[in-house]
């Protein structure tokens, strides 16, 4: 087995089973989770919803939402010589294959462009869908959890 780098979550799928086993993974959602030291210990601390639907458009810029939700996690700025401890995971819940799109790509670009300069990773992306789920760096999926079916 590789070395994982600080950055690399230990087990993705251990990660989504904690979080479904706190939040309904409703279609159209999202949510983020802060994660303490994810190559080693992988502690779910908190999920928290994000103030933006998990579908988007191409031209939707996001930035600034994720901005504040990085802050609001209150992880600290990052300190000279150290990397971060933390890692927030975005878990965007529509329906569709678990093939990344277009759709994650405007997540994706608007964490790069967020500008929160705190302690956290949050390159980290998982896809729920009514199939299951499919974690973006690692490419580990599984059949559950999956969507919550909003149809009544």
């Amino acid at each position: 087995m590789t070395e994982l780098e600080p950055y690399d979550l230990l087990d993705p799928g251990r990660l989504i089973r904690g979080v479904a086993g706190l939040v309904v993974l409703e279609e159209d959602t999202a949510w983020l989770a802060l994660v303490l030291r994810p190559s080693t210990d992988q502690e779910l601390l908190r999920v928290v919803p994000l103030p933006i639907p998990a579908l988007l458009d191409d031209d939707d810029d996001i930035s600034s939402h994720l901005r504040m939700a990085a802050e609001a996690l209150d992880v600290g700025l990052i300190a000279r010589g150290q990397g971060p401890e933390h890692m927030a995971v975005t878990v965007v819940v529509r329906p569709g294959s678990t093939e990344l799109g277009p759709n994650e790509g405007v997540w994706l670009r608007g964490w790069k462009y967020s500008n929160h300069f705190q302690s956290v990773y949050t390159g980290q992306l998982i896809v729920v869908t009514e199939h299951g789920w499919q974690d973006f760096m690692s490419h580990a999926a599984g059949l559950e959890p999956r969507m919550v079916s909003t149809i009544r």
